[in-house]
């Protein structure tokens, strides 16, 4: 008897985090990508600039309660887009008590349900001081691994150390037709944005390939939804978006993907690796250092349990609550528990 290393024994699993929310530029992420994905019951990450959020006032607000409602997660993606560090070319322009506190508190007032844990830095740029203030204010992770890239593809593969704040590795998205104009302005002024081949023109696939081939967790940046001029910074095209959208649900249907938002995966780690080891006897499970699981990474695990004999089903009780576990094979079943709860009994047949 084992953990799943995720959720529904999923091979692997992927995010989505749109930045820049309640920018004007990026209309599109309440235009098409919540409905997509609300429509196809995929969860995504929404950054939101909250400045703009207060400056659009009530409409802005409504959407931001929309998305989540839909299961979506509002994440922190600063007050104004000012860089938290001095990049040379962008000059440093930070406060915490503004853009780290004040911004958590202004999404949580105004969005009822919201709970705002996890931070995306503007530019993706940040120091060890930023990510010690992100720690100290209620935050539970961050978009901020310390090498961006680990194995060269934006995924985190090896969880065994894995530090939610500095373990998040991705890769930001840019369409083929908008990398092909930077690389067209003069030397000095080119940068590539991603790591995958944009010569394909679907790099929003290569990602999620990418994470199923390593079993590890990739989070992929992406701004607007969009098809209109002019283009905001790293937009998608909708027909894109849909065709990605519609691909991980193929996966998640295969059980080769579990689709989430950052903090929902983030827990599933941490409390996997916090519950210690998972002792089966007599019928009951237990898990040898459950008392130490931190409560606000606390949540559901996948346990892989095979019986002796095929019976027709079996299921999970813990503290008086009982849990069907699915079957995925003959004598293979799966089950989601929560082991911060304490033992589960296994009811054989039942």
């Amino acid at each position: 008897m084992v953990i799943a290393p995720w959720k529904n024994n999923a091979k692997a699993a992927y995010t989505i985090i749109h930045d820049d929310v309640c920018e004007k530029e990026c209309d599109g992420i309440f235009e098409y990508a919540d409905t997509i994905a609300f429509n196809r019951g995929l969860k995504l990450g929404l950054g939101a600039i909250v400045k703009f959020c207060e400056e659009q006032g009530d409409p802005m607000w409504n959407h931001l309660k929309t998305f989540v409602s839909h299961g979506h997660e509002i994440v922190c993606h600063s007050y104004d887009h000012g860089s938290p560090i001095d990049l040379g070319w962008e000059p440093e322009s930070w406060s915490v008590d503004t853009d780290v506190v004040m911004t958590k508190q202004l999404i949580e007032k105004n969005v009822p349900g919201a709970r705002v844990t996890y931070f995306i830095f503007p530019f993706d740029a940040y120091n060890d001081r930023r990510l010690n203030e992100i720690k100290q204010n209620g935050y539970l992770g961050a978009r901020a691994g310390k090498v961006m890239y680990e194995n060269d593809r934006g995924i985190g593969i090896d969880f065994t150390s894995f530090d939610p704040f500095t373990s998040c590795y991705f890769d930001a998205y840019m369409s083929k037709a908008e990398q092909d104009e930077i690389d067209a302005l003069p030397e000095q002024e080119r940068y590539t944005v991603s790591i995958y081949n944009d010569d394909r023109d679907d790099i929003e696939i290569q990602h999620v390939d990418s994470a199923i081939q390593t079993g590890g967790w990739s989070i992929q940046e992406l701004h607007s939804v969009d098809d209109s001029q002019p283009w905001g910074w790293g937009h998608i095209s909708v027909k894109k978006y849909r065709n990605l959208l519609d691909y991980v649900r193929k996966k998640q249907d295969a059980g080769l993907v579990w689709m989430d938002t950052p903090t929902s995966i983030i827990k599933y780690i941490m409390t996997k690796n916090q519950c210690g080891t998972t002792v089966f006897k007599d019928n009951l499970v237990h898990f040898s250092s459950a008392d130490s699981i931190d409560k606000n990474y606390a949540t559901e695990i996948t346990l892989l349990v095979t019986t002796s004999g095929n019976p027709p089903k079996i299921s999970g009780i813990q503290n008086s609550t009982r849990s069907a576990a699915t079957r995925i094979g003959t004598n293979r079943f799966i089950m989601n528990i929560e082991p911060a709860k304490g033992d589960v009994t296994l009811a054989i047949g039942e």
